[in-house]
């Protein structure tokens, strides 16, 4: 289904005269270098096509040019009229007057018996010895430091490659029936006509060989099928694995159609024109206020769309019916890795979006793209930290409404351990909307497939929720009110209890909250004698909590990760309850009465 939406979305690309897509048997491929010659084949110059100073010196420019093959392997492949200094000049100290053969053998073949200036002279450039007089030894070692070189005639404005003449000569030679031709069924269209040997690289991945990778690669002999090899296995006609390929490129290339999460790069497309769905669908992926998107007009429709979303109001101005097809690919050196293929109407992805932006919805915490909060999950903060499989079951939740994967809260809490000190670039808040979201969620769900109603004791709330007798909820809050009654009576010291045994405290209760205990008799006995307002406030906050633990298991002896994700999030909303807060990041006010539910169903958080 991949490839044969992406075949047809190349059609639509051809058919637009605003889109530069290629057509058959040319690619869009980056020149570094422009050899001028004269009519009988002297180089004139050699002209740097490159753009900035320093480190981006290599910005090479784009350009069309004459199809450029998946060159792999130690065989010898040239291609026309753009390549680089080894099949070209010959500059390669193993082989390379074998390549430079091979390039003059097929110039030769296509432009045979045409006429034109320009193709004369490339001829009479390949039959000339001293292509490389004039050429300093500085200008050598920079041309065989990589980069494709075009020709110019001199005097010419236009390159070799643009010449009608030149382009009539190509399109021929490539029609030409080969006798190497492997003739069959297409698995796309049906017809029987020629298979494609290979399948289009696509260059510019990154992470991937920089000669390209293809979505479709056999290169074993326990890949075959029926003794075919290589893309024979996948019986595709030589037009289809064009098309998709040159599709493929071209959403590679555009950034209005990609977004990358960590080592994913997820493009999407659609079925239609669809410019203004497009654009929200960029926003939904990336992030909300898109460098990307200049418009301001653009920017405040987005931001009055993604509001709508939030509050399940209907679209205006928007085709709902429209389809989108959103692909993750990953390298794997010289291929690319399908991760994940969705495919949904515009309307109903609009509406899975508006689910994930009330679940991750905290007073305090600004909404942020799952691009963004990912990060939350990786050490520094590294987008390619973030483990790929997370990255595409949390898309995959996000476009369907389905649960958030397991590892998601595993890696929350873990971060939150890690960096629960103040002291710290973090922020806290974005990681408690993000177990909030996986609670509420997977409640909503279970209460779905259970007809069960979830009652007001199992609720969270945004703001305090006294009748929640969760006991990780619990333990949460009692937690908090320790930590606030340490920094009241000692004020800053080097490390508070939620430095020191948060982690343990999660985990572990029963290990940690008797010794918490006594060392706050001793911290509320300091805070009479110079808080006593704030001591009462704090003794009657206990006197709530103590009561909801019950007395068969008082501390338990471990938390699972359900109620791991409820202690921090009872830890966080009591941050705030007596006054100011000493990390702003990391304690939230709440000031809204939403209803959160935790999970009842603790095997899936």
């Amino acid at each position: 289904m991949i490839l044969q939406e992406l075949h047809r979305y190349y059609g639509r690309l051809l058919a637009d005269p605003e889109c530069d897509v290629p057509p058959a048997h040319w690619s869009t491929e980056k020149a570094a270098w422009e050899i001028t010659l004269a009519e009988d084949g002297r180089v004139v110059r050699v002209l740097s096509l490159t753009t900035g100073e320093g480190k981006e010196l290599r910005r090479f420019i784009p350009m069309r040019v004459p199809e450029h093959g998946s060159r792999s392997g130690t065989g010898i492949l040239p291609f026309f009229l753009c390549d680089n200094a080894a099949y070209l000049l010959g500059l390669d100290p193993k082989r390379g007057e074998e390549k430079r053969a091979g390039a003059r053998a097929l110039h030769e073949d296509v432009l045979a018996s045409c006429d034109d200036a320009g193709a004369q002279a490339v001829r009479a450039f390949f039959e000339r010895d001293d292509c490389l007089e004039g050429l300093d030894e500085t200008l050598r070692a920079e041309l065989t430091g990589g980069g494709f070189m075009v020709f110019r005639l001199s005097g010419d404005r236009q390159r070799v490659h643009e010449r009608e003449a030149v382009r009539e000569a190509w399109a021929a030679y490539c029609d030409l029936p080969s006798d190497d031709d492997v003739v069959g069924q297409c698995a796309i269209t049906g017809e029987r006509t020629s298979m494609a040997r290979l399948f289009p690289q696509v260059t510019g991945v990154p992470g991937a060989q920089s000669a390209g990778a293809s979505l479709v690669s056999f290169n074993l002999d326990s890949f075959e099928s029926y003794g075919k090899k290589q893309a024979y296995n996948a019986s595709l006609s030589q037009e289809v694995a064009f098309n998709a390929g040159s599709a493929l490129r071209y959403l590679y290339g555009d950034l209005k159609h990609r977004v990358r999460f960590g080592q994913t790069t997820v493009v999407f497309w659609t079925d239609r024109t669809a410019a203004d769905e497009e654009l929200m669908m960029l926003a939904m992926l990336g992030d909300e206020v898109d460098p990307r998107v200049e418009d301001t007009a653009d920017l405040e429709r987005i931001q009055q769309t993604l509001e709508c979303m939030k509050e399940g109001k209907p679209l205006e101005g928007y085709d709902l019916e429209t389809r989108f097809f959103i692909l993750g690919l990953a390298p794997n050196a010289a291929r690319l890795a399908v991760r994940f293929f969705e495919t949904n109407t515009f309307g109903a992805i609009a509406r899975h979006y508006g689910e994930y932006l009330r679940d991750i919805e905290m007073d305090g915490v600004k909404p942020r793209s799952l691009r963004s909060m990912l990060r939350q999950t990786a050490p520094l903060g590294e987008a390619d930290a973030v483990p790929s499989t997370l990255v595409n079951n949390c898309l995959h939740a996000m476009l369907t409404g389905s649960r958030f994967p397991r590892a998601l809260p595993q890696l929350v809490i873990a971060r939150m351990r890690a960096d629960h000190g103040d002291n710290n670039p973090w922020d806290m808040g974005q990681r408690a909307a993000l177990l909030k979201a996986c609670l509420v969620r997977d409640q909503r769900i279970a209460a779905k497939e259970t007809g069960e109603r979830v009652s007001s004791e199992r609720s969270l709330q945004v703001d305090l929720n006294e009748e929640n007798t969760d006991r990780g909820y619990v333990l949460g809050r009692l937690f908090a009110v320790l930590e606030r009654t340490q920094t009241a009576a000692l004020g800053d010291v080097n490390a508070t209890i939620k430095d020191r045994f948060i982690g343990t405290a999660s985990m572990a209760p029963s290990r940690v909250y008797p010794s918490l205990l006594r060392n706050h008799q001793h911290h509320m006995a300091k805070l009479r004698k110079s808080n006593a307002g704030l001591s009462i406030k704090l003794e009657k906050e206990m006197d709530g909590i103590m009561p909801l633990l019950g007395e068969s298991c008082f501390f338990p002896a471990t938390l699972d990760l359900t109620e791991q994700g409820t202690f921090t999030l009872g830890t966080t909303r009591r941050g705030n309850s007596f006054g100011e807060a000493r990390n702003p990041k990391q304690v939230l006010p709440m000031r809204h009465q939403l209803r959160l539910v935790a999970s009842s169903d603790r095997s899936n958080p």
